[in-house]
């Protein structure tokens, strides 16, 4: 299953290990996410090592997990979507993942209850994906 992963769902994993990260390494879904998703968690990494309690080296390997895992689509694949869903959405800051959603028509892996305001595309939480996959 293609899925869009949100930044909060990662910031999840780094937080705490469980059933998230469970789902994350599960071999049904393949997750994208915008190119600049990694830039920003290295550009807080001190503010993620303190809320996390995670040291670097720790740090260092789950974010390579992660990239490995995520295939991070560049703007110019979904920039023809950006306005629609700037239109959409109360929090345009969010913009690029639904963007990435609407033009590459798959569902979007979030907790941000702002994303299921709109109608356009399906938003699974991790509760629900849990329940899609079969994973509980």
């Amino acid at each position: 299953m293609d899925v869009v992963i949100d930044a909060n769902i990662l910031f999840a994993i780094l937080i705490k290990k469980g059933i998230t990260e469970r789902i994350l390494l599960a071999n049904e879904l393949h997750l994208y996410a915008p190119e600049y998703l990694f830039a920003e968690f290295k550009e807080h990494e001190t503010e993620i090592l303190k809320i996390t309690k995670r040291n670097k080296s720790e740090f260092a390997r789950l974010i390579n997990v992660l990239e490995r895992r995520i295939e991070l689509l560049p703007v110019s694949e979904f920039k023809h979507c950006v306005k629609e869903a700037e239109r959409l959405l109360l929090d345009k800051d969010d913009a690029a993942y639904l963007a990435i959603c609407l033009a590459k028509k798959m569902p979007l892996w979030s907790n941000d209850n702002h994303f299921k305001m709109q109608s356009e595309v399906k938003v699974f939480t991790t509760q629900e994906l849990i329940r899609h996959l079969c994973l509980a």
